[in-house]
């Protein structure tokens, strides 16, 4: 990939990324809104202002609605569970998002995927994840059964609910949001350090695991325990296919160094004279035939010890 397609690429991801935030933030300011005019009596109530396209829906539709509203615990009174709902999707999607980045990155390195698009979307979508990562922790400031404050969000182990497995959760964001900016210094520190340090998105992935097994509250259910194993599984697979294939290229690489004369003994020509008859000259062949067989199995098996 040339200086500037990469340049225009980072460009575009970060654009999207920050437009992704913005999407978020809006959503965010309007729940803000909503909680803040609900309840009010001067008309500028958010029901009041919703109510006129609420009334052109259909009488079964409002049921519907009205259902799946009080489902997902609206409007946003202080004793609603729409906060702990919005935490918990935001949990599995930023989760996902995140399974699916790491793998993807290994698959990349396996070259299992190539191209301009396919490193595009390694760097796009841990961003995402962490967008919906935030978004999983902020809106938990709106819950009020559990009662997590800002400082229980920054702080790792301080939250009031499962502060261990909690504050796993916490250290992964940090360090993924540290891998996230290792792209954009990757020109600054050699390449050995930077491959190191990105070795930690699997410590992070195993982490934020742990935190949505043993944190989450939808872990009792058999689907959301079939996805995390399903999840882990797949990542060490790949991680082992990534490990024999490197193997193979590095046993491959060494036996085009080494020398043919060192690993193909000199064979000794067989005299032959005018003097022999059909029956001698046969044998010779034999012979010939026979020592290019042994050397080369002998050949593949220096080969073989040498690496």
């Amino acid at each position: 990939m040339s200086a500037q397609s990469r340049s225009s690429l980072n460009f575009d991801l970060f654009y999207a990324g920050l437009g992704t935030a913005v999407g978020v933030a809006v959503i965010l300011i309007g729940q803000g809104l909503w909680h803040t005019f609900t309840g009010q009596a001067d008309g500028l109530s958010a029901a009041a202002l919703i109510q006129p396209a609420v009334q052109a829906i259909p009488v079964p539709a409002q049921a519907v609605l009205a259902s799946q509203a009080h489902t997902m615990g609206l409007p946003l009174v202080a004793d609603t569970k729409a906060y702990w709902f919005m935490a918990r999707a935001g949990g599995f999607v930023a989760y996902l998002l995140f399974w699916f980045a790491t793998l993807w990155g290994i698959m990349m390195g396996s070259k299992l995927t190539k191209g301009a698009l396919a490193f595009g979307l390694h760097e796009f979508l841990p961003i995402l994840a962490m967008v919906f990562a935030a978004l999983h922790a902020i809106v938990l400031l709106g819950d009020q059964y559990i009662g997590f404050s800002v400082l229980n969000l920054l702080v790792p182990f301080s939250a009031p609910y499962q502060p261990l497995w909690t504050g796993l959760g916490t250290l992964s964001l940090y360090l993924s949001v540290a891998l996230i900016a290792s792209f954009y210094v990757k020109s600054l520190v050699s390449r050995k350090v930077w491959r190191m340090f990105h070795y930690t998105a699997y410590l992070a992935f195993f982490m934020a695991l742990v935190h949505g097994l043993m944190a989450g509250t939808d872990s009792s259910l058999p689907a959301v325990r079939w996805m995390y194993l399903l999840t882990g599984a797949s990542l060490i697979f790949v991680t082992f296919f990534r490990i024999l294939t490197a193997q193979s290229e590095q046993r491959g690489a060494r036996r085009a160094t080494v020398p043919l004369s060192v690993l193909q003994p000199q064979l000794v020509p067989v005299p032959v004279t005018e003097s022999m008859d059909r029956r001698q000259t046969a044998l010779a062949r034999k012979q010939e035939i026979l020592a290019r067989r042994q050397a080369a199995q002998l050949n593949n098996f220096d080969a073989d010890s040498v690496l």
